[in-house]
């Protein structure tokens, strides 16, 4: 019988690098879609006075999260979010309803303040807000930016979503790559302003 002789392979072996997976704008659209039907079940917040609705625990598909040291500080009511349906992932939706029980005529600001790590796509009543490019500037989450809402706005039912993502935009959020987003609404009739401001003359 002849042995057979092995002999080790002098190949250089190369390591092919993991495929990176980006997020496609078609997920994009599916995470969208799937907030704005999960908002039929959840109960608006009604506002028919001077208000402030900022991002927490009761919004669609929302995960309170620790703020970075970075990240600007949200109000004492409010917190920074990222997905519940993906609590690392490299993006996430949210969405809250509101309800506007007055007149938009009576309305004398309508604010949205959005603090972002990294970009986000901002939309009210399907309407686009804010379309970020992917990027990782600081100033999104530190001190963060503020929209006039007022022409986005309607009487009666209305509500807001936002995709937040990460930089680069295939990477999961994690302690060396943080991840969050945190919004504010603040919606002032120009009625109660009047009437603040003739009560604040009264106790001088």
């Amino acid at each position: 019988m002849y042995k057979r002789k092995l002999v080790k392979s002098t190949a250089k072996r190369t390591r092919v690098p993991a495929k990176r997976v980006t997020i496609s704008a078609a997920k994009v659209k599916q995470l969208i879609a799937s907030a704005q039907r999960s908002l039929s079940a959840q109960k608006p917040v009604v506002i028919s006075q001077n208000r402030t609705i900022v991002t927490n625990g009761n919004w669609v598909n929302a995960l309170p999260i620790t703020r970075n040291p970075a990240w600007v500080a949200p109000q004492p009511s409010g917190s920074y979010l990222w997905g519940s349906n993906d609590p690392n992932g490299p993006a996430a939706v949210v969405a809250r309803r509101f309800t506007i029980n007055r007149d938009l005529d009576e309305i004398d600001t309508a604010n949205l303040f959005l603090a972002v790590d990294n970009f986000a796509i901002v939309l009210i009543n399907g309407r686009s807000v804010v379309i970020d490019s992917p990027q990782g500037n600081v100033s999104f989450f530190n001190p963060g930016r503020t929209f006039n809402i007022l022409r986005f706005l309607r009487r009666g039912s209305n509500n807001i979503v936002i995709a937040a993502f990460n930089f680069p935009s295939n990477a999961n959020r994690s302690d060396s790559n943080p991840a969050g987003v945190f919004a504010r609404i603040t919606i002032q009739f120009e009625e109660d302003n009047n009437a603040a401001q003739r009560k604040v003359r009264r106790r001088r």
